[in-house]
């Protein structure tokens, strides 16, 4: 059992998280190309390329090198659009750790730490969409880390947090590909609220989909009421 310790954040930790986001998401890759593989328009399409090729193709080797081709070409185009992804949110509040957690009003982000090193961590803003509910941002940790209940506790930070701050809701976004995170917020008692498919024209053609969590926090009679 790792003995850690989870402090707010710190602008030393600033590559350490940066890092440990990069390769978060990059371990998801290879479960975004069977997601994308199993959707029905990509099924149709490889279907009509694969009867193109035996059509145009007069040998069997010349049908398997351009299927190698069509494969390694499908997979590398998919592979830049996730490291689009990866750049996106890179600058967009992890840009600025302290300006977009640490300064706002409302908001904080804390680091998991074992021996000195960033094994987990997780950001909590105020919702856009409700005054009084506080969103869950950049739950993570490392992979060798895992299953020992880091983001368990993480999460409870962030209730913590939400108590203290006023909030009566917690709310967060989640996407398809990540199961063990959805069966953790449900067993934390967070419930499905809502989806969307992310706006971007290939994820609408393979129906990338968010999931929307969110968890009643109990009222407390001592508790100070968020400002409308």
């Amino acid at each position: 059992m790792v003995n850690y310790q989870i402090r707010v954040y710190q602008d030393s930790d600033y590559q350490s998280v940066r890092d440990l986001y990069v390769s978060g998401v990059r371990q998801h890759f290879p479960r975004v190309c069977r997601y994308v593989l199993k959707q029905p328009v990509i099924q149709a399409s490889v279907t009509v390329s694969l009867s193109l090729l035996l059509v145009l193709c007069d040998s069997l080797l010349l049908f398997l090198f351009l299927l190698a081709v069509l494969l390694v070409l499908g997979r590398l185009l998919l592979k830049r659009l996730w490291d689009l992804l990866i750049d996106q949110n890179l600058r967009a509040d992890l840009l600025d750790i302290w300006a977009s957690y640490s300064e706002r009003p409302g908001a904080c982000f804390w680091v998991a730490q074992w021996d000195g090193v960033v094994i987990g961590t997780v950001g909590a803003v105020p919702s856009d969409h409700s005054p009084t509910d506080l969103e869950l941002k950049r739950l993570n940790v490392h992979r060798e880390y895992r299953g020992q209940g880091i983001a368990k506790a993480l999460c409870h930070t962030v209730h913590e947090f939400a108590h203290l701050s006023g909030f009566t809701g917690i709310v967060l976004g989640t996407s398809v590909i990540q199961t063990e995170a959805q069966q953790l917020y449900r067993k934390l008692g967070y419930r499905l609220v809502g989806t969307r498919v992310v706006p971007h024209t290939f994820a609408k053609l393979i129906n990338y989909t968010i999931y929307k969590y969110q968890y009643q926090l109990r009222p407390s009679p001592d508790r100070p009421q968020t400002q409308e």
